[in-house]
């Protein structure tokens, strides 16, 4: 790493953890550069403003989430098993950081969004539906799955997207935090008896 790609980072390490900590509109460009170890004038040489490093941090956040859904849905053995565990993983993954999924939802839900951060949210979108689309083509090929969902893959795949983004919505607008186990167990069970052999 150069020593640019060194002062980058160390301004994204500090957003990142007030952010988390305070939300987007609490944390200041002033926070930040006390954070990083930086000068205010450093940040803005590197960024144009706050909401240029909020992109960056959601952009590893995503980068850091799919990578952890994948670690740990890899080492299930079975589909059913999978598709738990990446419910499970997700939801504990937006309590841990509760502050930056909620300022997206707040402007997702508000129509704020720039082009970066939709760009973003595409992205979020489609690497999960490639992941419940391999979980379900997995489940197909291993005969837990009927042979007829295989049409459907791709519409089963963005209706359990919008399933779990509802469970989202509600730990982050309806701070719902327990319980989060039994939501996946049950939202499993009854996609299982829709497509389960």
């Amino acid at each position: 790493m150069d020593k640019q790609e060194i002062i980058e980072q160390d301004i994204i390490n500090g957003a990142k953890k007030l952010m988390q900590q305070y939300g987007l509109k609490k944390t200041t460009m002033e926070d930040i550069a006390k954070a990083a170890g930086k000068s205010k004038s450093t940040l803005y040489y590197y960024f144009k403003d706050k909401e240029e490093i909020f992109d960056r941090v959601i952009n590893l956040e995503i980068d850091e989430f799919f990578n952890a859904v994948n670690t740990a849905v890899n080492k299930q053995s079975d589909a059913i098993s999978m598709l738990k565990t990446y419910i499970v993983t997700k939801v504990k993954t937006l309590r841990e950081k509760i502050n930056l999924y909620t300022f997206a939802v707040e402007n997702d839900l508000q129509g704020r969004l720039n082009k970066e951060f939709t760009n973003l949210r595409n992205r979020y979108d489609n690497e999960e539906k490639k992941m419940i689309s391999s979980i379900l083509t997995k489940g197909v090929e291993t005969s837990l799955f009927k042979k007829e969902i295989t049409q459907e893959i791709d519409v089963l795949s963005e209706l359990l997207v919008s399933c779990v983004r509802g469970i989202e919505i509600d730990i982050i607008t309806h701070n719902k935090n327990k319980a989060l186990t039994d939501k996946a167990d049950l939202l499993v069970e009854m996609l299982i008896k829709g497509i389960g052999k």
